[in-house]
């Protein structure tokens, strides 16, 4: 850790700085605590890419889609708090005090071959978490990995996207770090997925085992070269690991192993990886194997065996200052549009600029393809399929049709829907994919009028349609921007827009017959992503993290009520029993009276704090704290804190009730949490990877949630009674819950909306 400069912060949001870690692109990374909290590494953006509103609005869904991953058994470093709208947008992520795996290398040398293994098997379940959220990480390399006493941990992912985003790159540019970026990554405009990932992960195992970059040194153009034409040296990598480093580097995507491959091929599983990852795992090799003129029935000692020498530095090493480091990532821009093929991928496409001829499709040669790299980059491509499953066992209930399911489990599959639609389908609905993806992305994927009759969604199209429940189109009326969760009364539609961040630029109201009756602006970078009636009210909350307002809509469109809230609100309020319940971001709930905004109370929970969501007589708040999840009670007194870790959202976090119980997803996991002290009574869940997955929905004593890339049905007990694949439909870019409505189901898809017939 080096100490502070002149210019450094003393303090960043509510935590001390001590020292400083490092720098590199994105910006400068700080060891800071709050009192009494633990340490923590947070990174504060550089001023250049805090002025770029795209920049922003990226690093706003990156980091918030990065705070649901983490925990036990993922391997990634957790994103503890964060603040994206300050002057300077800050991070923080929990504190590794341990070296990264490129110093340690650098310093003493090759991994141990066993440590190389265990390495191999937790970088696979990281990248498998992080992926089932939906994220690349884009910047896999050895500095951004850190070899903890229990592990290692991936730090970084996904936040190398915002830089993408940025004026500096937006011209088509690929932000990575040379020797590790991918070849798709390199060809500039390439559709970069989780085998990108798996091929930065082959080249971490390899310099990890040989303590020398797989790809060489000198100019980053001629490493990027070499990495295109699979000039690579593994000479010096155990034979028992080099076959794995191979798969991940192999040239096609589509032959990479996937992330959880990757740990099997390592060796290990989940449970084996924690009984190896002991204190010294890093630095011990592999026992040798006992003599058999020597006795060997003395039992040996649990755990791995001691180190011959510590390789690695010493706890309070203070020339150690780069254990948490974010060099710059290198950027390749400027490259010529390829040639379409007539069949198949577009080819290399290069211009031999020696040869002063023109250009050349086909394979490049190596002194064009240099030259080619010096100033830009060449483009490919990728796609993938999916298919529908639905299930059912003797009682009616759905089973499970994945490879873990008991045999004799029946499955029945059927065509993609745009053939012709399977059985527990009825219609489908593209709107270019729902609104209110990149402010929030939560909220109800439609809206059904009071009758049933008039079903209302909101399109990334800029529209808001209306169908009816039979998926015959009856209108659409153009806002003007995207259309988050729509709010169905008996006067219609009420919608918000985005406003290219977490919160809303206008309020709409639309008649039952398609007309615009009123829109009314809305100003502010937090606050609601759907309006929530009150009686005949309608609220929204908007505002700056410093202040901000419910106001109270009436049908015509006048405001009945403003009320000021304590700091700027995070999310829309909560209404039950004439009380509207709004968390902010000054670590307090506020509770204003429905029928004139008076506060009645203010609570305070460690963080900023989510949308409260009240089950039984406690209010269930999330915070982006130490602490996530808090429970309040209708007085305003916090009754208890609970550091549970299915409460993954933080402020984020979302829940709805059933029964005496609150439900919230988080990592491909449905749990029931006790609203009386916090705890989880029961959880399910729905994916092997933890991938990703919708808020939840209830109707009656079920719940109906998507986790992973199925629709499932579960009683009050946590017991699975449906279950729907949704493959080739696809999962969209956020949380969007389920609307029930008797028999039929509404879930979001890739483009827009599917029904889905449960009544069998």
């Amino acid at each position: 850790m080096e100490a502070l400069r002149a210019r450094d912060p003393r303090r960043i949001g509510p935590y001390e700085v001590l020292g400083r870690l490092g720098a590199g692109g994105m910006g400068e990374v700080y060891l800071a605590e709050a009192r009494g909290g633990p340490r923590l590494a947070v990174k504060v953006v550089r001023a250049e890419h805090a002025e770029d509103r795209t920049f922003r609005a990226r690093f706003r869904q990156e980091v918030r889609a990065a705070q649901s991953i983490g925990g036990a058994g993922t391997y990634t470093a957790r994103v503890v708090d964060a603040d994206t709208e300050a002057e300077r947008p800050w991070m923080a992520t929990e504190f590794v005090d341990g070296p990264n795996l490129r110093d340690a290398v650098l310093d003493h040398g090759a991994l141990p071959e066993r440590a190389v293994r265990l390495l191999a098997g937790a970088l696979g379940e990281a990248l498998a978490a992080i992926h089932a959220k939906g994220m690349i990480h884009r910047d896999l390399k050895p500095s951004n990995i850190l070899l903890a006493p229990d592990g290692p941990r991936v730090i970084d992912f996904g936040i190398v996207r915002a830089l993408e985003a940025t004026a500096l790159t937006n011209t088509g540019a690929v932000v990575g770090s040379v020797g590790y970026v991918s070849p798709e990554q390199i060809r500039n405009g390439a559709e970069v997925g989780p085998p990108s990932d798996v091929f930065s992960l082959g080249a971490v195992l390899a310099y990890a085992a040989a303590g020398r970059e797989p790809f060489g040194e000198g100019q980053d153009s001629v490493i990027l070269l070499r990495i295109l034409t699979r000039d690579f040296d593994l000479s010096g990598v155990p034979e028992s690991v080099r076959g794995l480093a191979e798969a991940c580097l192999r040239e096609d995507p589509a032959d990479r192993p996937t992330p959880a491959g990757v740990a099997e091929s390592a060796g290990h599983t989940a449970a084996a990886l924690r009984e190896n990852l002991l204190p010294g795992w890093y630095t011990t090799p592999a026992p040798p194997a006992p003599d058999p003129a020597e006795d060997t029935t003395a039992t040996p000692a649990p755990g791995p065996a001691p180190a011959t020498e510590r390789w690695l530095p010493e706890h309070r090493s203070t020339e150690r200052h780069s254990r948490v480091e974010y060099p710059a990532p290198t950027t390749v821009t400027d490259a010529a549009a390829p040639r379409p093929a007539a069949d198949g991928p577009a080819p290399i496409t290069v211009t031999d600029l020696a040869d002063g001829g023109a250009p050349d499709v086909g394979t490049p040669s190596r002194r064009g393809l240099l030259r080619l790299l010096v100033g830009g980059a060449v483009v490919g491509a990728g796609v993938g399929t999916g298919g529908w499953l639905w299930l059912r066992d003797q009682n009616g209930g759905a089973r499970s049709g994945s490879a873990g399911d008991p045999p004799g489990t029946s499955v029945s599959t059927s065509r993609s829907p745009s053939a012709s639609l399977p059985a527990g389908v009825s219609w489908t609905y593209g709107v270019g994919g729902l609104g209110g993806r990149a402010g929030g992305r939560h909220g109800a994927c439609v809206a059904l009028s009071p009758a049933g009759d008039l079903v209302y969604i909101g399109g990334a199209d800029g529209s808001l349609h209306a169908v009816t429940p039979a998926g015959k189109k009856l209108w659409s009326v153009d806002l003007g921007g995207p259309v988050m969760p729509p709010l169905a009364t008996a006067d219609g539609a009420y919608c918000l827009l985005e406003n290219g961040g977490e919160a809303a630029s206008k309020l709409c109201a639309v008649g039952p017959d398609g007309k615009v009756r009123w829109t009314r602006k809305i100003t502010g970078s937090g606050g609601s992503q759907f309006p929530v009636a009150a009686g005949d009210l309608v609220l929204v909350a908007s505002g700056t993290a410093d202040a901000g307002a419910v106001r109270a809509y009436t049908a015509g469109g006048d405001v009945r009520w403003s009320a000021q809230t304590t700091f700027g609100p995070t999310s829309e309020p909560t209404v039950a029993g004439g009380v509207a319940y709004v968390g902010t971001f000054g670590n307090v709930v506020d509770a204003l009276d429905v029928k004139d905004g008076n506060r009645l109370w203010s609570a305070p929970v460690g963080g900023d704090a989510g949308r409260p969501t009240l089950v039984g007589r406690i209010l269930l708040v999330g915070a982006s704290g130490e602490i996530p999840l808090h429970g309040v009670n209708l007085s305003g007194t916090t009754v208890w804190n609970a550091d549970n870790e299915d409460a993954g959202g933080r402020r984020y976090f979302t829940c709805v009730r059933l029964g005496d119980l609150a439900v919230t997803t988080d990592q491909g996991r449905l749990a029931a949490i006790d609203p009386s002290n916090g705890r989880t009574r029961w959880a399910f869940d729905g994916s092997p990877a933890g991938s990703d997955h919708s808020d939840p929905a209830v109707a009656g004593n079920h719940v109906y949630v998507r986790l992973g890339g199925a629709l499932h049905v579960l009683d009050q007990t946590g017991k699975q009674r449906h279950r729907l694949a949704l493959g080739d439909l696809g999962s969209e870019d956020g949380v969007h819950s389920p609307v029930v409505h008797g028999e039929r189901v509404y879930m979001a898809t890739a483009e827009g909306i599917a029904a889905l017939d449960v009544s069998g």
